[in-house]
C-alpha cells in the first residue's frame, strides 16, 4: 500500500486541528497545486460502494420504478472494506464470484395495516450475510431528538402496497457519479497572518482591547494573564476584517495588519458517512501518490525510449 511520507519533504506538512468521525480540519503547508490536487482527489477519486443496479421485482409504492431506484442509489453505504472489492470492469463476469465485485441487498416489505408504513434503509438486508462494523451496509443514522437509530427514508406504503427489489452495490468513485463521492464538504483556504503594532497596542485601554477581541465573530483573539490582546486561534480567521474596522473606529488604522500566509492552507473535510473523515484524507493521499508514481514511471520509460 502506498504511503505519503511528509517527513521526506520539509516543504509539505500537515497539522491536525480538529478530528472526529464526521469532520477533519487540518493545516497544510506546501504548494497550492498540491493542496488543490488533494481536494479534487478527495471529492472525485476515493473509492466507495453505492447501489448501482436495482432489480424491480414488485413495486406498488407511490414512487415510480426510476424514482425508487434513484433514492436507493443515493443511500450512503459504509465503505471501509471497499478496497477488498474489485471494480466491475476489472472482473471477468464468466469466471469471478459476484461477492468479489458487489454486495447485494434485498428490500421486501408489504403494508397490511391501515396506517402508512415508512420504508427506510434499515429494511435493506444483505444477501451475503455480512456482519460487524466493517460490513458494507447502509450508514447508521440517529434521531437528534431521542438519539434512537433511524433509517434513511425511501418511501411510504399505504395499505396493501408492497415493494420487492434487489439492489446491487458496486465500487466506484465520484468522477463516475456523485453517489460515489464520500464528501459532503472539502474546502481549503489560506491561513491568515495577523501582526499587531505593539506601540499602538500598549496605548489601548482594557475596554478597547476587549472591544477588538469581541469584534471578531470567530474568537481569534484572547486576553492573556497580563490583560494584553493576543492572537489565540489564527486558524479560525476568515478574513472578515472586523478587528481592523474596530481598530479604525478607535483611530488606530495601523494597529492590525492582516495578510495571507504563503503556501499555508486550512482544509475542512466533512464525510457523507461512507468513510471516516480521516480515512478520506488518507486514501486521497494514497491515490495521489500512486498517480505521481505512475507519471514518474511513464516519464522514465519515455526517456529510455529516446536514448535507444
Amino acid at each position: 500500500m502506498y504511503k505519503y511520507n511528509f517527513e521526506q519533504n520539509t516543504q509539505h506538512r500537515i497539522e491536525i486541528l480538529e478530528l472526529n468521525d464526521e469532520k477533519c480540519k487540518f493545516s497544510f503547508e506546501g504548494d497550492l497545486s498540491i493542496a488543490n490536487a488533494i481536494r479534487r482527489v478527495m471529492i472525485a477519486e476515493v473509492p466507495v460502494m453505492a447501489i448501482h443496479f436495482v432489480d424491480i421485482i414488485e413495486n406498488t409504492s407511490p414512487l415510480s420504478d426510476e424514482f425508487l431506484a434513484q433514492r436507493l442509489g443515493l443511500i450512503p453505504l459504509v465503505s471501509s472494506a471497499a478496497d477488498s472489492k474489485m471494480y466491475d470492469w476489472e472482473a471477468d463476469a464468466d469466471s469471478i464470484d459476484d461477492q468479489k465485485t458487489k454486495v447485494v441487498f434485498t428490500l421486501r416489505q408489504k403494508n397490511l395495516n391501515d396506517a402508512p408504513l415508512e420504508i427506510t434503509s434499515q429494511h435493506l438486508e444483505p444477501e451475503f450475510g455480512q456482519v460487524g462494523e466493517m460490513a458494507i451496509r447502509p450508514v447508521r443514522m440517529f434521531s437528534p431528538i431521542n438519539g434512537k437509530e433511524v433509517g434513511i427514508p425511501i418511501t411510504r406504503l399505504g395499505k396493501n402496497q408492497s415493494v420487492h427489489v434487489r439492489c446491487h452495490a458496486l465500487k466506484g468513485f465520484g468522477k463516475m457519479h456523485a453517489k460515489w463521492s464520500p464528501i459532503n464538504i472539502a474546502t481549503f483556504r489560506h491561513e491568515a497572518e495577523i501582526n499587531m503594532d505593539q506601540t499602538q497596542l500598549q496605548s489601548l485601554s482594557l475596554s478597547e482591547k476587549n472591544a477588538i477581541r469581541n469584534s471578531c465573530p470567530m474568537n481569534v483573539f484572547a486576553m492573556d494573564a497580563n490583560q494584553d490582546l493576543i492572537v489565540n486561534a489564527i486558524e479560525k480567521c476568515v478574513f472578515c476584517e472586523e478587528c481592523i474596522r474596530s481598530a479604525e473606529s478607535m483611530k488606530k488604522p495601523r494597529l492590525i495588519k492582516m495578510q495571507h500566509k504563503k503556501n499555508k492552507y486550512i482544509f475542512t473535510v466533512e464525510s457523507a458517512g461512507q468513510l471516516k473523515a480521516a480515512e478520506i484524507v488518507q486514501k486521497a493521499l494514497i491515490v495521489l501518490r500512486k498517480k505521481v508514481d505512475e507519471i514518474s514511471q511513464d516519464l522514465n520509460f519515455a526517456q529510455q525510449q529516446q536514448q535507444i
